[in-house]
């Protein structure tokens, strides 16, 4: 057992974190969360105009912007993704401790209206984007005897959704790489586990035009809890996933939806 395994701490003090596709929602609080603990965290975004603006806000919102490295990547090139993960390392001068796959493509469409492009992008996003993100870290966390990658999955991997099945389908993908990863790396000190997010809610919606209360009506149908999640309630689950706490837990998928889900 190493030393970095003998700190059961939930400190993420001094940890390097790069996470993807975080400059609003829950990657945003993610940021916001794991800066205000001690970690210290990249966070990319697709190259715009619009993203630029959104990552400034974001280093502008954190308790201490020494801490924090906005760089615009985009999830699904290898070539970026492999200079932002270098470019954090350089940056920090240390190895990175924390991986979050975050960046996710979420459109909606009937199964037989989705073209094979669009497959291909989603999946290329939510699917291809964390292997390319594992693929950029894996050495450095192997050379250090750890590290802890963590995807995000979905609840409607869970239970279908005919209007997403390629979203749904990306999601459940999810799932079997974060088992087969953690089966892979264990031996390398390497955790994987992956949140399920219920219904939180972002800026997106609000953005869409989406009915708050109907939403809500919804939700307290499904849930056991009778209220909507804020990006805020789930950033604790990825917070304990990335600390030493949770050094014996592998392989995982853990659920954060209000209970909208039972296992």
């Amino acid at each position: 057992m190493t030393d970095r395994e003998a700190d059961r701490s939930f400190s993420l003090e001094g940890d390097v974190v790069l996470i993807t596709g975080a400059v609003r929602g829950i990657g945003g609080a993610i940021v916001r969360r794991f800066v205000a603990d001690g970690a210290r965290v990249g966070f990319t975004y697709r190259p715009s105009e619009k993203n630029e603006g959104y990552a400034a806000e974001l280093v502008a919102a954190v308790t201490d912007s020494d801490r924090v490295l906005g760089i615009p990547a985009d999830a699904t090139s290898v070539e970026q993704t492999e200079a932002a993960a270098a470019k954090l390392v350089e940056h920090f001068g240390k190895p990175i401790d924390v991986a979050i796959a975050n960046a996710a493509d979420t459109s909606k469409l009937p199964w037989d209206q989705i073209d094979y492009d669009v497959w291909d992008q989603m999946l290329e996003v939510n699917l291809k984007g964390p292997f390319i993100l594992a693929r950029a870290v894996i050495e450095g966390m192997r050379d250090q005897g750890y590290g802890k990658i963590i995807t995000v999955g979905s609840v409607m991997a869970n239970r279908g959704d005919p209007r997403s099945l390629h979203y749904v389908s990306s999601k459940g993908g999810i799932l079997a790489f974060t088992r087969s990863l953690a089966r892979a790396e264990g031996k390398n000190g390497i955790r994987v586990n992956c949140v399920i997010p219920g219904a939180i809610q972002i800026e997106k919606e609000a953005e869409a035009g989406s009915d708050a209360a109907k939403t809500l009506a919804w939700m307290q149908q499904v849930q056991c809890l009778m209220y909507r999640g804020q990006p805020d309630d789930i950033t604790a689950a990825f917070h304990f996933l990335a600390s030493h706490a949770s050094d014996f837990i592998t392989g995982q998928v853990l659920n954060v939806d209000g209970g909208w889900h039972h296992y």
